[in-house]
């Protein structure tokens, strides 16, 4: 088994955790072996959990690439493959976790570098509130064509006049 990283980033970067590049779904992953860290994960259902990797022994040129990227929000997936050790061809490999990225951080120690990156679940927009507002954007949004909140803006500080009570009682 080997783990699958895949980030969708201008220029994918695929990263398997087997010591030799792995070819699946006509995408090469390269194999990073031990260079690579995947921190444990605790899904619950009050709060999806953030997930961190590493990927270690890099070198400058790639650690000064992921610092030239802009990476938040960028898709990462992980993919758990199940492969046949005699050939190293991937017979399987299923989608385990799916985020997008939020931070990346960098560690040199000169010629080589650390890699760090948290990324959120996909479950943590479930968990957002999506603003709906009584506009005629929101309105048309929802309801294209509807026309009811579409002077709203030119009735929010209009000043009604009333007539005094004794107009009502000629």
């Amino acid at each position: 088994m080997a783990v699958l990283v895949d980030m969708a980033l201008t220029q994918p970067l695929r990263v398997s955790s087997w010591h030799r590049p792995l070819t699946w779904a006509g995408n090469t992953y390269l194999g990073a072996g031990e260079l690579g860290q995947v921190d444990a994960t605790d899904e619950s259902v009050e709060q999806p959990r953030p997930l961190r990797f590493s990927l270690n022994g890099l070198p400058s040129t790639s650690i000064s690439l992921a610092l030239s990227e802009p990476v938040q929000g960028r898709t990462v997936s992980l993919y758990v493959a199940i492969f046949d050790p005699a050939t190293h061809q991937v017979l399987d490999a299923s989608l385990e976790w799916q985020g997008l990225i939020d931070t990346m951080s960098t560690s040199e120690d000169g010629e080589t570098g650390t890699v760090f990156v948290n990324a959120e679940s996909a479950g943590l927009d479930l968990l957002r509130a999506v603003p709906v507002r009584y506009t005629d954007t929101d309105q048309q949004r929802l309801y294209p064509g509807d026309r009811f909140f579409e002077y709203v803006t030119d009735q929010a500080e209009k000043t009604i006049v009333w007539p005094a009570a004794s107009f009502g009682r000629r």
